[in-house]
């Protein structure tokens, strides 16, 4: 089955896990789980996936937790650790590791950067 074998009675439920993933981007849901509580398999939920949003379920819901880190980073006090715990990050150094990947720099210089333009 490819991805142009999906049929459109599938979107609804690739819809509704999309929306399950932006409303708590940082729940820890597999893939297979994910499945399971909006009633595809798999396969068509990860096809799917792909051919609606132009993405991997795991890249979408990463942009989804490193855009809700920026947020915490400038709009409070929490802590490095603290931010990786509430984006759902195992660890500090996972969540470190991935921002500064996809923002090219650690997420403590870039609180300092944004909250010195925010002043």
């Amino acid at each position: 089955m490819s991805a142009q074998t999906i049929k459109s009675y599938d979107f609804p439920f690739i819809f509704e896990a999309q929306k399950l993933l932006a409303a708590d981007p940082a729940r820890q849901l597999t893939i297979t789980a994910l499945a399971l509580e909006v009633g595809i398999n798999t396969f068509k939920l990860r096809s799917g996936f792909k051919q609606l949003f132009q993405t991997t379920i795991h890249q979408y819901r990463l942009t989804l937790r490193l855009n809700l880190a920026t947020q915490l980073l400038s709009e409070t006090d929490l802590t490095i650790s603290e931010i990786a715990y509430k984006t759902g990050f195992d660890s500090r150094d996972g969540f470190a590791r991935s921002f500064r990947r996809r923002f090219h720099e650690c997420p403590r210089e870039w609180r300092k950067v944004t909250t010195s333009n925010l002043q």
